[in-house]
């Protein structure tokens, strides 16, 4: 099937209202003001369309996506979101989805990389408040391993990982890391600018200790 879409601009005033809190929210956390081309949200109606959006057959846990792009995200939308994937529809978890993936376009404001993934997928989830919902981990065993390749997987500890980071270091001194990441962005390059930035040693070790 060819990968033609129509188009048109949505009138959902909730949406709407959820785009306009989480945006002024995030320019206090990053600091950052958009100008010229603000985030565009895209409503997708359905899986369908999702999956010709992204070029693949997505998991049905799959709610939003940045696509890679500086400007735009998409979501599935809130009148068929419970019926086009696994996910309850609440507006307080729908309001936290759009944050999360707005929350990933100023991180691209800040460094051009989606790499180490468990560093950005946490930060999107610790600054959409969706820490709130989650179980905090008894102890973290995985999160590392989410380098360059996502899954489900990540959301369960990096999101507490980054809280870490964040009571332990400060958010500027976390800003100032993302800022100073070089691409293009290896694990082994990544590990040792951080413990050079922050005298840790990126390692499950001291991630439990602070937990």
């Amino acid at each position: 099937m060819v990968p033609i879409f129509n188009i048109t601009t949505s009138k959902n005033i909730k949406v709407a209202n959820f785009y306009d809190q989480a945006i002024k929210e995030l320019n206090q956390f990053y600091g950052i003001r958009w100008s010229g081309s603000i985030p565009k949200i895209y409503l997708v109606p359905d899986r369908k369309t999702f999956d010709n959006l992204k070029g693949y057959k997505t998991e049905d846990w799959v709610v939003g996506s940045t696509m890679n792009s500086s400007d735009i995200f998409y979501v599935l939308a809130p009148e068929n979101y419970e019926t086009e994937s696994n996910h309850k529809y609440s507006d307080d978890e729908y309001f936290r989805l759009i944050k999360h993936e707005l929350s990933h376009l100023f991180q691209k404001q800040l460094f051009d990389s989606y790499k180490p993934i468990w560093l950005t997928e946490g930060l999107a989830v610790y600054t959409s408040g969706q820490l709130m919902v989650k179980k905090k981990p008894e102890k973290f065993t995985n999160f590392l391993g989410f380098f360059s390749n996502g899954g489900s997987g990540v959301y369960a500890e990096s999101g507490f990982a980054v809280e870490i980071l964040i009571k332990k270091f400060g958010k500027k001194r976390i800003l100032k890391v993302l800022k100073g990441i070089k691409t293009p962005v290896t694990k082994g390059n990544f590990n040792k600018y951080f413990e050079e930035e922050l005298g840790v040693k990126l390692n499950y070790s001291w991630f439990n200790k602070n937990l």
